[in-house]
């Protein structure tokens, strides 16, 4: 099941893509996917948690195609549609920026807890090294051209004091050729101490590279606590 998961992963987006609602008596679990991914990225962890009750919604943005502020209105939009209920949110990589976004601007729509799984919360030093390349530009588009290490920090809020966030980062470093550019520990993609911010103490490193973080049973196994409880387990690595 992991390998389909993993292929699922790297699904690339289409334009006729539309959110997934499977209907739940638990609360609602929103999935946000990360860069050049579909909502298919999310499929396997979101079928995790209905397991347990959950109702989730698994939603498609166009994340290299329009800027921040277009995505973070879509979703909304997605969002409002549905019958009001609790919201948790668990999101990978640009799926995170995006969730610290809709908070701010759309506050009445996040009501749960927030998983954020490998988010380049302190901006890329990849997209530091691309952001003057043309190549680079039209790779990442103008959401993806937002998530350099001057950028992030500057323009992206945190989240508020009563939202419980857990943060978990990958250490596995699967793809060598960014290695220069990255600090010593780091999942290929974002360093580990890119994915910190100052007003969210529950924070782990676990066993896992960028791309396929999510799927990891361990990384499934700390977000369905932190949804429970709004922490981690008591056996989870010291970060």
């Amino acid at each position: 099941m992991k390998f389909l998961d993993n292929l699922r992963v790297l699904a690339p987006p289409l334009p006729w893509d539309q959110p997934v609602v499977h209907e739940g008596e638990g609360d609602r679990v929103v999935h946000l996917h990360g860069l050049w991914r579909s909502h298919l990225a999310m499929d396997g962890v979101a079928r995790e948690l209905r397991k347990d009750g959950y109702e989730t919604v698994n939603l498609s943005y166009p994340s290299f195609r329009q800027p921040l502020d277009v995505i973070v209105k879509k979703i909304a939009a997605d969002l409002a549609a549905l019958p009001s209920k609790k919201s948790h949110f668990v999101t990978h990589s640009l799926g995170g920026i995006v969730v610290r976004l809709l908070a701010q601007d759309f506050p009445e729509l996040v009501t749960g807890r927030i998983v954020m799984i490998a988010p380049p919360n302190q901006g890329s030093e990849i997209i530091d090294w691309l952001e003057e390349s043309f190549v680079g530009q039209l790779a990442l588009g103008p959401a993806g051209m937002n998530l350099s290490t001057a950028r992030v920090p500057s323009e992206i809020p945190g989240f508020p004091a009563e939202l419980e966030v857990g943060i978990i980062m990958g250490k596995t470093k699967s793809i060598p050729f960014f290695q220069s550019f990255l600090e010593e520990e780091n999942d290929g993609i974002v360093s580990v101490n890119k994915g910190r911010l100052p007003e969210v103490r529950e924070f782990c490193i676990v066993e896992g590279d960028h791309t396929f973080l999510m799927n990891e049973p361990e990384v499934r196994r700390l977000t369905k606590c932190f949804l429970e409880s709004g922490k981690f387990p008591d056996d989870t690595p010291p970060s």
